[in-house]
């Protein structure tokens, strides 16, 4: 399957293919003129594809630059390293740079790749769902000290993906890629949306039927969205971040994140526009996916709504009639909202 992603400033296209080897190969005469590669990948991934990647690139000279595993790889210490690391090797001006690997590798790519925009192309390969999302959305955030640093809206030349992508069997994986694709979809196509939530009854579900059958979906939404030149991902977001940047000693984790963060934009619409939230149903629904719905025992509510009020006064809501807007909340609103979000995901039925 090959879809356009036609963008502001030129087209981007997605392949999705069997086997990397495949899509090297079939596209190698888009490689022909390139004379050095820089490789920015992690060490598991590196161990995975050096031999690959060195006898399908056997005629470019290879740079490697390998970060750590962790979301570390996606920080401001990390950047300005591979900057070093490029400046020692001197990048020529045909120089290709291709990030591959998880969502961290793909984030500190696509911002390195910022920075010399339009000199040295990128090619993206994803290994996960989220890395793909990523890839996408164009987004690009670094963090130092679990603080966001920066972000940027990077096009990518070309997207590969890598072929295991499309046999997901791993359950927290998809529930990644599930979430992602919510947010768009709640922000942006609500049939898309209904699509969805019909597709995925419970986790079994999610795991077994992943997100493939509706990337053509997806793709179709993100091209709308990049030619009205909107942000991709808007309902929850500002709640997100608030939260996964606070400063306890539990953090929330990464598939359940995007979640907490939808549903307390939808008690916020709710509560500030009256829109229309099946709460409950949506609680019980996502619950049935295998998420973890519960704010960590050890924050307190107070500290919450202190941490949301001091990463944004605005946060993106739903109209009584499904538009997005962004408004400004005072913390005794926040408090209310933090509030109903515990009394909801508490409830026995639930469990």
């Amino acid at each position: 399957m090959q879809q356009q992603i036609h963008q502001v400033d030129g087209v981007s296209t997605i392949f999705f293919a069997e086997t990397l080897n495949k899509l090297v190969v079939d596209y190698m005469p888009r490689f022909k003129n390139i004379e050095q590669l820089l490789i920015i990948t992690n060490q598991t991934t590196y161990e995975r594809y050096y031999e690959k990647l060195t006898l399908l690139f056997k005629q470019q000279e290879l740079l490697w630059y390998i970060c750590p595993n962790s979301l570390e790889a996606k920080s401001f210490k990390e950047l300005l390293a591979l900057m070093t690391y490029c400046d020692e090797v001197d990048l020529n001006e045909q120089s290709l740079i291709v990030a591959i690997g998880t969502e961290p590798v793909i984030q500190l790519g696509n911002f390195f790749a910022h920075l010399y925009f339009k000199k040295y192309p990128l090619v993206a390969i994803p290994t996960s769902l989220e890395a793909l999302s990523g890839s996408i959305s164009g987004e690009a955030y670094l963090t130092q000290d679990g603080k966001v640093t920066g972000l940027v809206n990077q096009t990518i030349s070309t997207i590969f993906l890598d072929g295991r992508l499309l046999s997901i069997d791993d359950l927290e994986e998809a529930q990644r890629g599930f979430a992602s694709w919510l947010q768009v979809a709640i922000s942006h196509n609500k049939a898309l949306y209904a699509q969805l939530l019909k597709g995925f009854n419970d986790s079994k579900d999610l795991q077994e039927n992943s997100m493939i059958p509706y990337l053509s979906t997806y793709l179709a939404t993100v091209n709308e969205l990049h030619q009205k030149k909107a942000s991709m991902k808007l309902l929850g977001l500002d709640f997100q971040k608030a939260l996964t940047t606070f400063n306890g000693e539990k953090r929330l984790t990464t598939n359940s994140d995007t979640i907490i963060g939808i549903t307390l934009g939808f008690i916020a619409s709710q509560q500030r526009n009256g829109f229309s939230a099946e709460l409950e149903i949506w609680l019980k629904q996502i619950q049935c996916l295998g998420y973890k719905l519960d704010l960590p025992e050890n924050w307190f509510v107070t500290d919450i709504v202190e941490n949301l009020h001091q990463h944004s006064a605005q946060f993106y809501v739903l109209s009584k009639d499904g538009k997005l807007t962004r408004e400004e909340f005072q913390k005794s609103e926040l408090l209310t909202i933090i509030m109903k979000y515990q009394e909801l995901s508490k409830r026995s039925f639930y469990r």
